[in-house]
């Protein structure tokens, strides 16, 4: 029985390969085809000023792998010639990523993919167009190296769109502003860390925000919310609004930093510090099912206490959040109010860091889903949260994305302050 399966296991995986090989060398050739003009004015052009047409470039995978591609000597598109490298079998449409740029072994983060054939497209190239944070290398190339060639197509499709949209701002810096708001352009491994931090040359809590086109058109009609956002510890920057926002004011984005994506990481991360939780906000018995499903998930993690969001006096909230010896508060009240009272509070509370992080718990208790990754991958999450929520999220989304845009495009408030 197992020899049965395994043999058709063997012969489902053979015709995937023959599929991708047939599909990577009929597209090849039709975009030869295509350019054959350009290829022809390159060779011509390298013949006359006494060159061959190709040359070779050496290129290192993620592996450390050297890769061999073709370029023209001359011309323009001149990585263009790596079609001939793809119809020839020596890389792959996707497969292993390529590190494009001067490096060395050393240097390169060493990872022996499964993928038989380093490719010009590959998953990590998609997820770091949007900052999506969505599962480690090794775990994603062999997801990616599973796939079939449907999927394949879909993922250029994906990469390609991303491109023209989400294409880099310019500086990649530490810290920078936005709307005349500073921002940390963090990577979501340093984010964790400094929410998991002893923070001990402080004494009182530190506050973190989570930027995004809701937040900011709050904060232009509302100066109260303006002044918290500036006066935080740290604000982090989310979604796909943000990035084109970050771009049109000239900024090169890490990762897109929000706190769903951010919790699975961060609850790793206590549970080998000896962190431990508070949740506050949401309706009745959310913030407790979204505690027991992350203790499930997460074996070892410490959810001290848990409370839903429909309190009037803050006093007994607060004495409770510092009685439980939580060291994380995530506040899920909703913008702008889970802001406004951090910052009215933070000095009264004895937990090190606290996080605004809107409607997480209603994930990760299971009440609302998530989106598909293929949403989150081409930055369109919001469609979904519209989809699950119309009548709620329609100002949010519907009326509140084209002000966002028009304040980018139009009155260029993401260059010079709000």
């Amino acid at each position: 029985m197992l020899h049965n399966k395994t043999t058709q296991q063997t012969s489902k995986s053979s015709e995937q390969n023959l599929l991708r090989r047939v599909l990577r060398v009929t597209c090849a050739a039709a975009l030869t085809s295509v350019m054959l003009p350009l290829f022809i004015f390159n060779a011509v052009l390298s013949i006359a000023t006494f060159r061959a047409p190709l040359k070779k470039q050496k290129w290192l995978d993620i592996g450390g792998e050297v890769v061999e591609l073709y370029v023209w000597q001359a011309g323009v598109f001149k990585s263009s010639a790596m079609l001939f490298n793809i119809t020839a079998g020596d890389i792959h449409f996707v497969g292993t990523p390529i590190i494009w740029g001067e490096t060395t072994v050393p240097n390169v983060r060493r990872f022996k993919s499964p993928c038989a054939k380093a490719g010009v497209f590959d998953c990590l190239q998609l997820h770091s167009l949007t900052g999506l944070v969505a599962g480690d290398i090794p775990s994603l190339l062999a997801s990616q190296n599973e796939q079939g060639a449907v999927k394949d197509l879909a993922m250029v499709l994906k990469i390609l769109f991303c491109r023209c949209v989400y294409k880099d701002g310019g500086e990649k810096t530490a810290q920078s502003a936005v709307f005349g708001i500073p921002f940390d352009n963090a990577n979501m491994e340093d984010a964790v860390n400094w929410v998991c931090a002893s923070h001990t040359e402080a004494n009182y809590c530190q506050v973190g925000y989570f930027l995004n086109a809701n937040s900011i058109n709050l904060a232009a009609k509302q100066q109260e919310l303006r002044a918290v956002l500036t006066q935080s510890n740290k604000n982090f920057v989310d979604g796909s609004g943000m990035r084109l926002a970050a771009r049109h004011a000239g900024i090169n984005l890490a990762d897109n930093i929000n706190g769903t994506d951010m919790l699975p990481v961060l609850c790793r991360k206590a549970v080998e510090t000896g962190g431990s939780f508070f949740l506050l906000g949401a309706k009745d018995d959310i913030a407790q099912k979204a505690g027991d499903a992350l203790e499930t998930q997460f074996p070892g993690l410490d959810i001290r206490g848990t409370h839903h969001g429909y309190f009037k006096d803050d006093n007994d909230i607060i004495e409770k959040i510092n009685n439980s010896g939580a060291t994380i508060l995530l506040v899920a009240l909703g913008s702008p109010r889970q802001e406004v009272w951090l910052a009215k509070n933070r000095h009264r509370l004895n937990c090190r860091c606290a996080l605004a992080v809107g409607g997480l718990l209603d994930f990760f208790s299971g009440s609302i889903p998530r989106a598909p990754l293929w949403m989150r991958e081409l930055g369109l999450e919001w469609i979904w949260r519209l989809m699950q929520e119309p009548k709620a999220k329609f100002s949010r989304y519907v009326i509140g994305n084209p002000v966002f845009l028009f304040r980018v495009y139009v009155l260029k408030q993401s260059i010079r302050g709000l």
